[in-house]
């Protein structure tokens, strides 16, 4: 009897150790993309032209590679940003912070892949226009991934036509 109670128990544990091994499959491996690896993916924007009498807002990343991946424009709710290489068209939600020209120190703008923060410190009056000191990018995708870029600038005027 105790022979047969010895081979049931062993039976009943080679059971449990194949279970989780039948039964389960590997978890995929989620791949998580660093703040440098977005950098490095990150293209530049074309060149923006001002009108005669508008403002914008220029950025660029901190660190090597130098990219310009920011821009909007004074009076206008839309932005441009170019993300992992691809240009893509933002849409302001909110604005909060110090009075910074034409623009707020905090802004939060809608992607098509999510939400893009932006907050900044006003530097060195220019002629013209303004430094943006230690400012950062907030890059928040659909699903909570966050990756913060840090980016330095310039909000710069066009002078008027003579």
């Amino acid at each position: 009897m105790r022979h047969s109670h010895s081979i049931c128990f062993a039976t009943l544990l080679m059971s449990i150790a194949m279970l989780p091994a039948c039964a389960s499959k590997p978890a995929p491996a989620q791949t998580v993309t660093s703040a440098a690896n977005v950098i490095a993916r990150t293209g530049e924007l074309p060149s923006q032209t001002l009108a005669p009498g508008a403002c914008g807002l220029f950025l660029w990343t901190q660190s090597a590679p130098v990219r310009f991946v920011f821009f909007a424009e004074a009076g206008s709710d839309k932005a441009v940003m170019n993300i992992g290489g691809t240009q893509s068209p933002l849409e302001l939600t909110a604005s909060r912070g110090a009075l910074f020209g034409q623009f707020m120190t905090q802004m939060t703008y809608r992607s098509p892949d999510g939400n893009v923060g932006l907050s900044f410190k006003p530097g060195e009056l220019l002629d013209g226009g303004q430094r943006i000191e230690d400012g950062r990018l907030s890059l928040v995708s659909k699903d909570g991934w966050e990756t913060m870029i840090p980016v330095l600038g310039l909000s710069a005027c066009q002078p008027e036509s003579r």
